[in-house]
């Protein structure tokens, strides 16, 4: 890696635009990416993109001349598909210093890079809603600022954050007024709350309306110890065992260390750091005495070389940092300012951010969780920032007037049939964890975190008639509607419209001419049926004198009489018959035949 110096020279050299006197804010028509190098467009709903740097130092109109601000670098994608209302959401990823084209390529996004070919995937989040991709702080992925002017605490990075969304309103002012919404994983449990306040404290916008986080750093003082504990259950760590002995022992340790620290709650503890590779530890691999392989911390079903041990995964990356490289398409998205080119997470960004006073983000969620939602949603095959020290940090947070989530119940989530996770929600928290995904959950099931994503926004449904949210998919008794093409829907009969007085005229005169008919055939077949009704009984009165000494009955039993009377019924008796032998015409399943059909709910 090239010297601290070295950088320093270059970006002040390449980088001619960025100079401490502040500058006109570009028009949005600059930013316009009308597409990228190797990308297959979808015709019908192809990706609409801006990206560039936008100055975010709020401090640049009094720097040197010579110094070389800093300048983010952002990638929006519009909504493709129209749905209940416009909204829109900005992503960060974590590191510190990575960037977030994980997230547009990898995750959130609606790109995945195959034989260098871009191709749209479906379960982007760009599809309902418009995205923008954020490298930040500065120094990060195409981001850029001299190394003398990387951000050291989250404070800092929230203040440049802030700078950089208020000239994003100057050249996209039409988003001031859309429901907004803050995205990330990993570090990025750091940088949203931070952001989130600012926000909401300076009003920018007014309508900031939730934040999600996903496998997030958030609270040390709980996701610390939880290695252990997530070790245990997932088969990392043998209860009973020396390597239980020794996790659990630096688990003590590390625990003492929080306790010492009284004055805030801690964003790490170098004396804790050691335990996640103290957990790892039993599938590590030797050959000839050397460690060859080792669990992936970021996905314990696999397995990665030593030391990497999930550092260089997905493993797409390398594809991915070649094509963000490449001159062509640093051109298509205006990002020749940063000379030094793209990489995915940048060690010097990493460094600079020591956070030795700023307090962790956890302390900010309470307040934020009075004015906006807030949902947490893990991978249960995350290692490093796992669901168990979430659910740990849950239980110890006080929000809005209660400790932890409180009388609520966790509800099974399925997507396409399948059960996708558990979800539950209280006072303005939502927390979702997903099953088999890991610290990339949207890399491993795009479908499942884009219902998950689209339900915390409060997407109406019915008003979605195309795209991939039509996947039927429920929480708990909250069942999606299901849309119904208008292909597909049944012919309704045709109504009588349309018809001239004439024909009307017609119409009713047919009615009364078959009307007159049938009452006159009526009329004679009750005349004729008078005169023989007349005729029998004058005869059976005569016969009955006849007949009167032998006694014989003319009539059948009482018992054959209701017996034919059941069987040649008119009106509802026909319908009805003997409730004893009727069939009931619908019928509910026993709760045993209902189970069959519900989605098993996974125990832990």
């Amino acid at each position: 890696m090239s010297s601290p110096v070295s950088l320093f020279l270059t970006a002040s050299l390449a980088a001619s635009r960025a100079f401490a006197a502040p500058q006109d804010i570009p028009p949005a028509a600059s930013f316009y990416v009308p597409t990228l190098p190797g990308l297959v467009q979808d015709e019908e709903n192809p990706l609409r993109m801006f990206a560039g740097h936008i100055p975010s130092d709020p401090d640049a109109a009094s720097l040197p001349s010579t110094t070389v601000y800093a300048h983010t670098f952002f990638l929006m994608i519009k909504a493709r598909r129209r749905v209940d209302k416009e909204r829109i959401l900005f992503w960060f990823n974590g590191g510190p210093g990575c960037s977030s084209f994980d997230g547009l390529l990898l995750e959130s996004g609606p790109l995945r890079m195959k034989d260098g070919i871009l191709q749209v995937i479906e379960g982007g989040w760009d599809e309902y809603s418009t995205i923008v991709f954020v490298d930040q702080p500065p120094g990060t992925g195409y981001s850029y600022t001299s190394t003398n002017r990387y951000v050291h605490e989250l404070t800092e990075a929230a203040r440049q954050y802030m700078e950089f969304m208020r000239n994003f309103y100057k050249i996209f002012p039409e988003y001031q007024e859309v429901d907004t919404y803050l995205g990330g994983e990993s570090y990025a449990g750091q940088y949203i709350p931070y952001f989130a306040d600012s926000m909401l404290e300076a009003g920018l916008p007014r309508t900031l309306k939730g934040v999600a986080i996903g496998n997030g750093w958030i609270d040390a003082r709980r996701q610390y110890p939880a290695y252990l504990e997530y070790g245990l259950k997932h088969g990392l760590v043998e209860a009973g065992s020396d390597h239980y002995k020794k996790t659990k022992s630096e688990t003590d340790a590390c625990i003492e260390r929080l306790k010492k620290i009284k004055d805030k709650e801690p964003v790490k503890e170098s004396g804790c750091e050691n335990i996640l590779a103290v957990v790892a530890e039993s599938r590590n691999k030797m050959v000839e005495g050397n460690i060859t392989e080792c669990v992936n911390i970021y996905d314990i079903q696999l397995d990665d070389t030593y030391p990497a041990c999930g550092s260089d995964w997905p493993y797409e990356l390398a594809n991915i940092t070649e094509y963000l490289q490449r001159k062509d398409v640093t051109a298509a998205l205006h990002a020749t300012g940063k000379s030094t080119g793209w990489i995915e997470c940048d060690s010097a960004v990493h460094t600079a951010m020591m956070n030795q006073n700023s307090e962790s983000a956890v302390a900010l969620l309470p307040r934020i969780l009075e004015k906006v939602s807030v949902m947490l949603f893990a991978g249960d095959q995350d290692l490093i920032c796992n669901y168990v020290g979430i659910e740990a940090l849950i239980s110890a947070l006080t929000w809005n007037g209660e400790t932890g989530l409180g009388k609520v119940q966790t509800q099974s989530w399925t997507v396409d049939g399948t059960p996708a996770g558990t979800w539950v929600t209280s006072r303005n928290l939502t927390y979702v964890k997903i099953f088999n995904a890991s610290h990339m959950a949207p890399y491993d099931n795009p479908l499942v975190t884009h219902d998950m994503i689209l339900r915390f926004m409060g997407v109406n449904f019915s008003s979605i008639t195309d795209g991939s949210a039509r996947i039927p998919s429920s929480v708990g008794d909250d069942v999606k509607p299901v849309f119904v093409p208008e292909d597909q829907k049944p012919t309704p009969p045709p109504a009588n419209i349309g018809k001239t007085p004439e024909q009307d005229k017609a119409m009713w005169e047919a009615y009364y001419n078959a009307g007159s008919a049938a009452l006159v055939l009526l009329l004679i077949f009750l005349a004729i049926g008078v005169f023989f009704w007349c005729r029998i009984r004058s005869r059976r009165r005569v016969s009955q004198v006849r007949l009167e000494e032998e006694s014989i009955p003319l009539h059948s039993s009482v018992d054959d009489d209701e017996g034919f009377r059941q069987r040649a019924g008119k009106g509802k008796e026909r319908a009805l018959g003997d409730a004893s032998e009727r069939e009931e015409m619908f019928t509910v399943a026993d709760s045993d035949d209902e189970d069959e059909f519900k989605s098993p709910v996974p125990t832990r």
